[in-house]
């Protein structure tokens, strides 16, 4: 299949010229640049940073890359005098070519290892990224090879910029729907016909049968159109009978592995793939359980991802016999009648601007009742979406949650706890401070395993609704209770106070006892503070020891932030559920100044030496479950955890930040003794946090050592192989010439 001459004799005409080392250099520096500084991979308040960044900056560049290396051997397409078969010589020369990319691709593969250093790797992505990157970049070159030989022009330079416009063109063609009216069926083609729309799937991690397929017969098509354009020139015949047959083989087959096709999930925590718990869920039913999907056709256009929750949907059907899934086209009318709205979506052109309704609409249907997920366009939450729905299904039993603001603020300082809990099927009613001991007081027994109680902080509780909180909970309702020692006035200018509180007496009663100090941590989250210095605005950003970082932990997969806590001491059965990193430290309570504790982020200590303090590990939340005293209480050492303004503060201006609330909602189901099921709400998370390295000198050591690596070490690396390759080259060159002159 390989000519060997050949291969060595295109192999050497890539070294000795420096158009490949210049085009690796340039592969390693681009994306590089792309990776850490387009992808701003070394914010650290940046939580998006994701490794498919990585794969997708690479067949960018190839872009280009392929069709300049595949240029430095056109004059093996176009030389008629080798005695190579026209197949055998585009199958070498397509390897030959792919030999040489594959340099740039193993120098690169420093960059998920730097991802290590800081943050959390996924090895299952890195594989099926790097396996799908091999069939793309065959293929690639592949489709060039065959441009070189079909385009006849005299100009050679033009030949290589069109090759580069057009594999730029079937590389996005996917994205035309976007910004022009295309039909369902054009919008389908041209999503199957793009080579970048079968690379998404690999670069998260899953293995699709229908891509690597596509890839392999795309490349065995352009190979054997290659070798019919050159035939074509070189005026010999073809067999019409054997290129039918050929042709339909590919069509046949091509429609095959479209038909039948294996998705296999490399992800280490099997994030797109159906757990054991749904598994199980399922397994309960006793009557066919129906899942409809109603999804608009232009939702595609704008949610390419779309596609995964239908393939989602399929697999959790077939984890069951009694699971039947469908897909229905969206009619607004009959939706907006299930009580389902849709989403405006817009789009522009050079010309005008179109608003368009998309539904992607999940209906669960058992029995004579029905459960709806009313928009879903990723799988992110979408396994625990329809799990809980189904043990709701199954149960009936809803899971009710009263919510009581202890602390004197507005149900609107706390406006996303209902919704957010809602979404994720929970029932809540908030109590008024006043109704707080009558409505504990009529939970029925029978009630008391569905009922759980939220109480958001609790320095204006008096001892009265302290006590009904405590007999509710010691008959064996669940709390989760968020509150400390010191209440900070949030709204103005964070003054610190102690109030008495004879909740705190009860959780003391049952194990959890507060250590009177806030706690602060080098892991923090970054305030930015402004400031004018005449007329000019300045924006400084500063750790803020004060508001921890928690770092990703078990229930915690992708951390939390807490604020002014105070460190819990447990005792008894009580134990930890978050902790600092082990280089947090306490501030004391302050004894000779009017302000209890430091906290302006200016002067605040920033290290536990410049506070006088030891570092040590700090409990920032623990739990109790004692199954003899049927005990379920959980305590978070933060009153604002789910305050809505403080989420308003930790959050970006690109999104918000809701890891607190899925957090809660894990911790409530937890306390249900539903653990299982809380794990699935983060089971598709990523923690793509740099949370390895805290100190800011040693990140910014390691920042210093990854650049200068990729920036600096591997384009010397390529060139000093260069320059070794140029003077070996040499000594042969001049030996022979010695030996050609004797």
């Amino acid at each position: 299949m390989i000519n060997k001459s050949l291969y060595k004799h295109s192999l050497y005409s890539f070294f000795i010229n420096p158009l490949f080392y210049v085009s690796s250099v340039l592969t390693v520096l681009y994306t590089s640049f792309m990776f850490y500084f387009v992808n701003r991979f070394f914010l650290v308040s940046n939580s998006n940073i994701s490794i498919s960044a990585f794969f997708n900056s690479i067949s960018s560049v190839f872009i280009l890359i392929v069709p300049l290396l595949c240029f430095r051997i056109k004059r093996f397409i176009e030389d008629d005098s080798l005695p190579v078969g026209g197949f055998c010589r585009f199958f070498t020369l397509a390897v030959s070519v792919f030999s040489v990319c594959l340099i740039p691709l193993l120098l690169l593969v420093f960059i998920p290892v730097s991802v290590n250093f800081f943050g959390r790797i996924d090895a299952g992505q890195i594989f099926t990224g790097y396996l799908a990157l091999v069939f793309y970049t065959f293929m690639a070159i592949c489709f060039v090879l065959f441009l070189f030989s079909a385009i006849k022009i005299s100009q050679n330079i033009l030949s290589l910029l069109l090759s580069i416009t057009v594999l730029f063109c079937f590389n996005f063609v996917h994205l035309i729907p976007l910004y022009l009216k295309t039909g369902d069926g054009l919008s389908v083609f041209l999503q199957k016909m793009s080579f970048a729309w079968h690379f998404d799937s690999a670069s998260k991690g899953i293995l699709d049968s229908r891509d690597l397929a596509f890839y392999f017969f795309a490349s065995v098509l352009f190979l054997f159109l290659a070798v019919f354009c050159e035939n074509k020139r070189t005026e010999r015949k073809i067999s019409r009978v054997t290129a039918s047959l050929f042709f339909c083989s590919l069509i046949f087959f091509g429609i095959s592995f479209e038909r039948i096709y294996f998705r296999l999930d490399f992800t280490k925590s099997r994030q797109f793939s159906v757990s054991q718990t749904s598994r199980k869920l399922c397994s309960q039913l006793q009557n066919p359980l129906r899942i409809t999907y109603y999804q608009s056709k232009e939702l595609k256009n704008f949610y390419p991802q779309s596609q995964e929750v239908a393939e989602y949907l399929n697999a959790f059907a077939s984890s069951s016999k009694n699971v039947f899934f469908s897909i229905k086209k969206a009619e607004p009318e009959k939706l907006e009648r299930l009580g389902i709205q849709g989403r405006q979506m817009k789009s522009e052109n050079s010309t005008k601007v179109e608003y368009t309704t998309v539904y992607s609409a999940i209906v669960l249907q058992y029995l004579d009742s029905s459960s709806i997920i009313p928009f879903s366009i990723s799988t992110k939450t979408l396994e625990y979406d329809l799990a809980q729905r189904v043990q709701l299904l199954v149960s009936g039993k809803e899971r009710k949650v009263f919510i009581i603001t202890g602390n004197g603020f507005s149900e609107e300082d706390y406006s996303y706890v209902q919704p957010w809990l809602n979404a994720r099927g929970f029932l809540t009613q908030t109590i008024k401070t006043d109704e707080i001991s009558e409505t504990l007081q009529k939970i029925q027994v029978q009630d008391i395993k569905n009922t759980q109680i939220l109480v958001l902080g609790s320095d204006k509780l008096n001892e009265e609704q302290s006590q009904s909180i405590k007999t509710a909970v010691e008959n064996g309702v669940p709390a989760l209770i968020m509150t400390s020692p010191y209440s900070v006035d949030i709204k103005d200018e964070w003054k610190v106070s102690k109030k008495q509180n004879p909740l705190l007496k009860v959780l003391n009663g049952w194990g959890f006892a507060f250590d009177f100090s806030l706690a602060e941590d080098i892991s923090n989250f970054p305030l930015t503070m402004t400031s004018t210095e005449g007329s000019d605005t300045v924006y400084k950003t500063m750790n803020y020891p004060l508001w921890i970082s928690v770092l990703p932990q078990k229930e915690a997969f992708e951390g939390a932030t807490i604020t002014w806590a105070s460190p819990i001491i447990c005792y008894g059965k009580t134990e930890p559920l978050l902790v600092s990193s082990p280089l947090a430290w306490k501030q004391k309570p302050s004894e000779n100044s009017s302000s209890l504790f430091i906290l302006d982020p200016f002067v605040v200590p920033k290290s536990a030496a410049a506070q006088g303090e030891k570092s040590e590990s700090l409990t920032l939340a623990a739990i109790l479950q004692d199954k003899g005293k049927n005990l379920n209480v959980a305590l978070i050492s933060d009153q604002f955890f789910l305050n809505s303004l403080m989420t308003g503060f930790i959050s970006n201006s690109e999104q918000g930040d809701f890891r607190n609330y899925d957090y809660a909602a894990s911790i409530l189901l937890k306390l249900r003794g539903e653990e299982k099921l809380g794990l699935l709400i983060q089971k598709n998370v990523s923690n793509n946090s740099l949370y390895k390295i805290s100190d800011e000198n040693a990140f910014i050591k390691q920042q210093n050592l990854v650049l200068i690596v990729c920036f600096a070490v591997l384009p010397s690396a390529i060139l000093i192989f260069a320059l070794c390759f140029f003077i070996f080259r040499k000594k042969i060159n001049s030996i022979y010439g010695e030996k050609n002159e004797k």
